[in-house]
């Protein structure tokens, strides 16, 4: 039986890899479509703040559980499996929340939402680590990016659905339907995953909860944490500090977010071709750099335009980091790829959980430019344990390369 390791035709390959970009353009879309219409859903079901807030935290949950439930799936179906199944069923979620009659069903919508979505991020990065083996070169920036691009069509095609005066029933049926689409035709061409061809051979060993966290996976996990909350803090509060620090208008201040994920987005579409130029390694502690001198320019320069510049330049910086760190540990695992992407992922997702909120605690003790200042110090610590990252430059190697944390650790002591 075949390994899955061994160097495919350049045009199957190719012809997987659109396959999977189309998973990462579908969920972007859902996700930009969604987060434009939030508003008016809150409207139009009646929910207060606090009620919404609950309502978006049972999504986070649904995330949360479905990693430890990816890692037992992981021993039974490979990523294409759930991704051809989470994947068609996902999109409907958007009609179905704008009907849910009241906040306690409309918590549970967003929890089983959550649920199936976190089973398929988990599968379609999963995935991308496997056509990058396949074509033994990174390929998730660009995966990344089509992600962001699907999040750009998504709002721009929730502003044009709103100047048309849709509903939101009918905005979100329009946009389930193209969505599944989407999912069916690009589900036919996934890949199955070498790693579960080579485990079939064997007695597949029981998954339990502590399995699969590695010191490599929780240092990288870490990592990812650290990123989520610097990403987070960026994306969530940069027009907040443009307008109360730098006095910008509201149309201004509404290009704080704008900036930063056209320059993140526009930095992923070339993040394989640096990745390929200059390591994984030696990439992550360069963008944490520019991420670092961003931030210090919107911070240090009283300028609204610098204050911009700034959250570009983080967005830049930042734009890398997440692929390279998922791309590290599929490759750095030994065997089941998408049992580490699980584990990852928990700790990746408490950081996009946990973010938000430690930097609005950290603006209103210090205020929101010291707060951004202290970015530095999980930038810093990034850099340091770039080392981690080493074997997403692996991506041609066998599986099990590189121990991660010997990596850091011999890197520290040079």
């Amino acid at each position: 039986m075949s390994s899955g390791l061994e160097i495919h035709p350049a045009k199957d390959v190719r012809r997987r890899r659109i396959a999977i970009s189309g998973i990462f353009l579908m969920v972007g879309m859902m996700l930009g479509s969604w987060f434009a219409r939030v508003p008016q859903l809150r409207i139009e079901l009646g929910l207060n703040f606090a009620e919404l807030g609950m309502v978006l935290l049972a999504q986070t949950v649904g995330v949360l559980l479905a990693m430890q439930l990816a890692g037992h799936l992981s021993n039974h179906l490979d990523s294409r499996a759930v991704i051809r199944v989470t994947s068609v069923v996902l999109p409907w979620f958007l009609p179905l929340m704008a009907v849910m009659p009241g906040v306690i069903t409309a918590a549970l919508g967003m929890l089983t939402w959550g649920v199936i979505a976190g089973l398929l991020d988990v599968s379609m990065n999963a995935q991308g680590v496997e056509v990058e083996r396949r074509a033994r070169r990174p390929v998730l920036n660009s995966l990344h990016a089509v992600w962001g691009i699907g999040a750009l069509l998504g709002s721009g095609g929730t502003v044009l659905a709103v100047r048309a005066e849709w509903s939101l029933l009918s905005h979100f049926w329009v946009v389930s339907v193209v969505l599944f689409v989407i999912a069916l035709v690009s589900g036919r061409w996934l890949l199955t995953e070498s790693s579960l061809v080579a485990r079939a051979e064997e007695k597949a060993p029981k998954v339990g909860f502590f399995s699969g966290w590695t010191r490599a996976v929780i240092v990288l996990g870490g990592l990812g944490a650290a990123v989520a909350l610097c990403e987070g803090a960026v994306s969530s509060w940069g027009g907040v500090f443009l307008s109360e620090q730098r006095g910008a208008a509201a149309n201004i201040a509404s290009l704080g977010y704008f900036a930063f994920i056209v320059a993140q987005t526009g930095t992923r579409l070339a993040g394989d071709r640096l990745h390929r130029r200059f390591g994984a390694v030696a990439l992550v502690r360069w963008s944490m750099a520019m991420t670092a001198a961003g931030v210090l320019l919107a911070v240090m320069v009283e300028d609204v335009w610098f204050g911009l510049a700034g959250l570009a330049m983080a967005g830049v910086g930042l734009a890398v980091a997440i692929p390279i760190i998922s791309s590290a540990v599929g490759h750095g695992t030994k065997s089941n790829t998408s049992l580490a992407i699980a584990r990852y992922s928990t700790l990746h997702n408490a950081g996009v959980l946990a973010g938000p909120a430690i930097f609005g605690s950290l603006a209103q003790t210090f205020g929101i430019s010291t707060a951004l200042t202290l970015l530095l110090v999980p930038l810093g610590v990034i850099a340091v344990f770039a080392a981690a990252t080493a074997p997403a430059s692996t991506s041609g190697a066998p599986e099990g390369g590189p121990e991660p944390v010997r990596a850091v650790v011999s890197d520290l002591g040079r």
